[in-house]
């Protein structure tokens, strides 16, 4: 079996991995069209499948790709100037305590509720602080292991992967001139020139993998585009700094501070801070934007929001960028990477020649995966009560989000007064962090409904949070910890 990787990025990187370990004796090439950006990328907790499935341990990983551990993203600004919200990076809910009933305490005795990402994952409540939580028997079901996901050097992690993994795989430093079709398959690539002198040679593949990013050199033309028009950033400002303080600095959480027309971004990777200024060109120009943001040498991405029809057509993949984004809220885009990728993985082991079935199990799981995520991403502006600037306005009372699917239940579950249970929907993070419960104390006091909470339990809840942040000051800074813990020279 012939494969050709087209792109060199952190998807491209991601793929040429699993291929290497997963189908060892099949021809693998790739063409690097470069190297990653590497201004340092946040995850989600669902990385740790692809690092289970490589075999990749914190150990192992935590040096290599230069990464800290990432406790939640912490979104400040979002529903009002000043306050905060944090989205939980855990798996481990505190199942003791119902969803319901927060949202009970919250309707009835508000005064010492503590935040909803705090009651369920307490550890919430020590990343809030600037240390990282431990586990430790207040904190439980807590589990360091598994309640995280990283931030990384994006460029680092590639790195390794290729020394690591892909010593026997083929890799053309060059970029894809043209792609030859016959039907509805590429039956090659044109390279142009390079150190090795390759301008015009073909490269011929059973089956492509397009890792190129927005370009989409192989997969676009193979598909429609689908926009995403319920979000309207479209650019980013990013730029790498040093520490000043690195224990104070080096969080365990994304920082997402809303700004004029969107929202910066904060990442504490090991070795430097990333940032970035993702905005919409519609509501604010470069140059007003470069203001806001304070930093002059800062490099400007452009992106589209939106996803193609389809991710695998004929003998073409589609893998991250060049399948689809939604913008980098809540960062989901290395997530749709190695969704892809594991899905791939999955059903070429199951019969490495793909059918049309293959195909449309294939698409049917990758689009319906980034359109659920769509409606995440949208929740953070939905949800708002920000109409203070232009974009805000537009974001919040502008934009006619299609209520269907998460949007939908959650009307639902607002309107009828229904209960709500744990694991429903990860968009209650959400919902409660914007100021929003969903039981209507007016039909709720009318009935007569039997399960309020009483300010006992919540007095409960209060103090056990007291507990947890007693706790939080026996925590260390992160870098102390990854340095006691950790080789990373």
């Amino acid at each position: 079996m012939r494969i050709v990787i087209v792109g060199g990025g952190t998807s491209g990187w991601m793929t040429a991995a699993a291929f290497c370990k997963t189908f060892p004796d099949w021809d693998i090439t790739m063409i690097n069209g470069g190297d990653a950006i590497g201004v340092g990328e946040s995850t989600t907790p669902h990385i740790n499948q692809y690092l289970r499935y490589m075999g990749i341990t914190d150990d192992v990983f935590l040096p290599a790709a230069r990464a800290t551990f990432k406790s939640s993203s912490r979104f400040d600004g979002f529903v009002q100037e000043g306050e905060v919200f944090h989205y939980p990076n855990g798996q481990s809910v505190l199942q003791k305590i119902k969803f319901q009933e927060w949202m009970l305490a919250k309707a009835f005795h508000p005064e010492k509720l503590p935040p909803f990402s705090e009651v369920f994952m307490p550890f919430v409540a020590v990343a809030e602080t600037g240390r990282l939580p431990l586990n430790k028997d207040i904190l439980d079901p807590y589990d360091l292991a598994k309640d995280r996901s990283f931030h990384i050097n994006g460029a680092a992690f590639s790195k390794f992967l290729r020394e690591t993994f892909c010593k026997n795989l083929k890799v053309v430093d060059s970029t894809v001139k043209s792609v030859a079709t016959k039907g509805r398959n590429i039956e090659h690539v044109v390279v142009t020139g390079g150190p090795y002198k390759l301008g015009g040679q073909k490269i011929f593949g059973d089956l492509f993998i397009d890792c190129s990013g927005q370009q989409a050199v192989c997969g676009g033309a193979l598909s429609k585009w689908k926009p995403y028009g319920s979000i309207v950033t479209d650019s980013a400002l990013v730029v790498k700094t040093d520490y000043t303080n690195r224990e104070t600095e080096m969080v365990p959480y994304t920082n997402a501070k809303a700004m004029t027309a969107g929202w910066q971004w904060t990442i504490p990777t090991y070795d430097f801070l990333s940032r970035g200024y993702v905005f919409s060109s519609k509501f604010q120009s470069e140059e007003d934007a470069r203001k806001e943001f304070g930093y002059d040498d800062a490099r400007l991405i452009k992106f589209e929001n939106g996803r193609h029809e389809r991710a695998w057509t004929g003998n073409c993949v589609s893998i991250g960028l060049s399948f689809g984004f939604i913008e980098p809220l809540e960062s989901t885009s290395l997530f749709n990477t190695h969704h892809g990728i594991l899905a791939l993985m999955d059903l070429l082991q199951e019969a490495p020649l793909p059918g049309q079935f293959q195909r449309d199990r294939f698409n049917h799981n990758l689009c319906e995966h980034m359109d659920g995520w769509l409606e995440f991403v949208e929740a953070h502006y939905y949800y708002s009560r920000r109409r203070d600037t232009p974009f805000w306005n537009h974001v919040t009372d502008g934009v006619e989000y299609d209520v269907s699917g998460t949007h939908e239940v959650i009307q639902y579950i607002m309107n009828g007064n229904e209960p709500v249970t744990h694991g429903g929907t990860p968009v209650l993070h959400i919902l409660a962090g914007s100021g929003y419960t969903t039981v209507n104390k007016r039909l709720t006091e009318y009935f007569q409904y039997p399960e309020l909470v009483t300010r006992r339990k919540v007095d409960e809840w209060a103090y056990r949070h007291q507990c947890v942040l007693q706790y939080a000051e026996t925590c260390p800074p992160m870098s102390v910890f990854l340095e006691s813990n950790f080789d990373y020279t």
